[in-house]
């Protein structure tokens, strides 16, 4: 098997999956155009370190596309396609400093208000949509992304739930959602019926074009300054839109402690409710929650970790009254 027959049928595998991969195949296409249409049994280490190691790629692509490569090289060499992986060694990872900002109760009440009255004549997304998405953000810890593709048949209204679309790295889902947020998604969804914006997407411009990430940021960064938000005292980072998946999560965790819920059951669930596909991308979650709950946080130490959704009737009936 060649090099280019081998990528298109694992891309196609984990589409069939739910995953859309488009920016892994778009990097699986620059390997492809790199090393040449080579047979998988010749590619070696060299073709793979002439691809990684540019002047220009950073640690973060470095370690990105190693990573989809060695996926890739794994599933043909269990298939025997390969004999071994042509890889070299990985970069170290650089640590991050980014803090999340875990926004308060009372700041996302003026978050919302101050998205009511941001409204100018040149604006292309209208306030009322800019601040159902902030909501949705809110309630549902979806990723920005997430939302601005979010279809409307995406939406189940009458049975409360929502269906996302999965990504390189998120796992497609459908998840429940609470009763309030059902009620706004209804208030939204006829007020779009009245004012003749009912569109393919579920949040659109005014004119019905998808919203981009970038221009949702743009927006909420306009209402956080109205609302007066500046962030931490002394840090250098600003409050951000997607915090709202990081308050989400932290908000979570902070109800379940309070109600002394067992988190080495709703740890796993509240990942795969964010569509991670591991437990140690929702752990982090419990750094941020507040130094009151630290003594409480100290003798919890979550073990297993569901690398799916798992219909679990109680979990389900708890996570759609959040």
């Amino acid at each position: 098997m060649k090099l280019e027959e081998g990528i298109d049928l694992y891309v196609h595998g984990r589409r069939a999956a739910g995953v859309s991969f488009t920016t892994a195949y778009k990097i699986y296409r620059a390997f492809l155009r790199s090393a040449g249409d080579l047979p998988l049994s010749q590619i070696c280490c060299h073709h793979v370190l002439q691809f990684l190691d540019r002047h220009s790629t950073s640690t973060v692509a470095f370690r990105r596309r190693h990573s989809l490569l060695r996926h890739l090289f794994e599933h043909w060499a269990a298939h025997g396609a390969m004999a071994r992986l042509p890889m070299p060694p990985n970069r170290p990872p650089l640590r991050s400093h980014f803090l999340p900002y875990i926004y308060t109760k009372e700041e996302l009440r003026r978050l919302l208000q101050s998205a009511c009255q941001s409204g100018t004549a040149n604006d292309k997304i209208h306030h009322r949509t800019v601040r159902a998405a902030v909501l949705t953000l809110y309630a549902t810890g979806a990723t920005v992304g997430e939302i601005t593709r979010l279809r409307r048949e995406d939406v189940d209204l009458q049975n409360g739930s929502i269906k996302f679309s999965g990504s390189q790295l998120k796992v497609s889902r459908c998840i429940p959602i609470g009763r309030d947020l059902v009620r706004v998604a209804r208030q939204f969804a006829a007020w779009q019926r009245r004012t003749g914006r009912h569109t393919e997407f579920f949040f659109s411009r005014i004119d019905g074009k998808e919203i981009s990430p970038r221009a949702l940021r743009g927006y909420f960064e306009r209402f956080r300054r109205m609302a007066g938000i500046s962030g931490y005292l002394g840090s250098s980072q600003s409050p951000c839109l997607r915090d709202l998946r990081a308050t989400f999560a932290v908000h979570q965790i902070t109800t379940w402690i309070r109600r002394k819920e067992d988190l080495n059951r709703m740890l796993p669930a509240l990942g795969a409710y964010l569509g991670n596909s591991g437990l140690e991308s929702t752990e982090r979650y419990l750094l941020l929650t507040p130094e009151r709950f630290q003594s409480a946080l100290n003798t919890l130490s979550p073990q297993k970790a569901y690398a799916r959704w798992r219909n679990d009737p109680a979990v389900v009936q708890f996570l759609a009254g959040l």
